[in-house]
C-alpha cells in the first residue's frame, strides 16, 4: 500500500516552490474536489497546523485561492469557500468554451504522438465510468484527459489559462446532482470524436467538438443551478462525500 503523504511532507518535497504557492495549490484541490463545500470556512491557525507554518505564508496562500475566485477572504475571520450562482457559472462556462476549443485545436496541431496511447487509456477510463453510471468519476477523468491534451501541447500559456477556468466549471459538476443518463450518452460520443479528431490532426474539427462539449455542459447545468437558487432551504448536493450515481427518473 502507497505510503501517504502529510501536507508536511508534500511542503518538504516541494522545496523549489514558496510555501504559499503549495498551500494555495493544495487548497484549490481540496475545493474543488469536495473537501471544503461552498460556505464552509477555512481558518487561518488550522492550515498553519496543518502545513506546519505560520500564518504568513497561509494569509498568502488564501490570497492566491481568492484571486482564482474559490474563496472570499474575511479579515480576523478566515476565508469562506463561494459559492457561484448560475450567472457566474454561465459566464465560466463561456469563457471555457473559447479556451476548451482553441486549446484542442492546439493539441490536434501539436500534440506529440507518444502521448496518443495515455489518451486512449483515459477516455477509455472515462467510458468505463459511465457504464458504471458513476458521475463524478466520469466527470473527473474527462477533465482530467482534456487537461492532459492541452498540457502536452505547444502553448503552456494556454494550458494555464484552460486550467485556471477549467477548474472553477469542474468545481460546480461536483456540487450538483443530474438526471442527464441521455446527455452522458451524448458525452461519451463527443469525447470519442474529439480524440480521434485531436489524433487525425484536425484542428478545426477538434475546436468545434470541444465548444459542443462545453455547450452541452452548459445546457444542464445552468438550469440545475437557477433550481436550486430558487430554493435556498432545499439541502445543497455535496453536503455528502458519497459517491454519486447516474438515475433516470421517469415522471409518473
Amino acid at each position: 500500500m502507497p505510503k501517504k503523504v502529510s501536507a508536511k511532507d508534500q511542503l518538504s518535497s516541494d522545496r523549489d516552490l514558496p510555501h504559499d504557492t503549495v498551500i494555495a495549490e493544495r487548497l484549490i484541490k481540496d475545493i474543488v474536489t469536495g473537501k471544503y463545500l461552498p460556505g464552509q470556512w477555512i481558518r487561518e491557525q488550522e492550515i498553519a497546523e496543518r502545513f506546519g507554518v505560520s500564518r504568513t505564508p497561509v494569509r498568502n496562500a488564501f490570497r492566491h485561492v481568492a484571486r482564482a475566485g474559490f474563496i472570499e477572504v474575511r479579515p480576523w475571520r478566515g476565508a469562506q469557500v463561494l459559492r457561484l450562482s448560475a450567472d457566474d457559472t454561465r459566464y465560466v462556462l463561456d469563457l471555457l468554451e473559447v479556451l476548451y476549443g482553441v486549446g484542442m485545436r492546439i493539441a490536434a496541431e501539436t500534440l506529440p504522438e507518444k502521448y496518443f496511447p495515455v489518451v486512449d487509456r483515459l477516455l477509455a477510463a472515462s467510458e468505463r465510468a459511465a457504464e458504471r453510471n458513476e458521475l463524478s468519476e466520469r466527470i473527473a477523468v474527462t477533465f482530467e484527459l482534456g487537461r492532459k491534451m492541452a498540457q502536452w501541447s505547444s502553448s503552456h500559456l494556454a494550458y494555464e489559462m484552460l486550467v485556471r477556468v477549467g477548474n472553477l466549471a469542474f468545481w460546480q459538476h461536483r456540487f450538483f446532482d443530474f438526471d442527464v443518463r441521455a446527455l452522458v450518452s451524448k458525452s461519451v460520443v463527443m469525447h470519442r470524436e474529439l480524440v480521434a479528431a485531436v489524433k487525425a490532426r484536425k484542428g478545426e474539427k477538434a475546436e468545434q467538438i470541444a465548444r459542443e462539449i462545453v455547450a452541452l455542459t452548459r445546457s444542464f447545468l445552468i438550469p440545475r443551478i437557477r433550481l436550486e437558487e430558487q430554493q435556498p432551504d432545499a439541502p445543497r448536493a455535496g453536503t455528502t462525500r458519497k459517491p454519486r450515481r447516474l438515475t433516470s427518473k421517469r415522471s409518473s
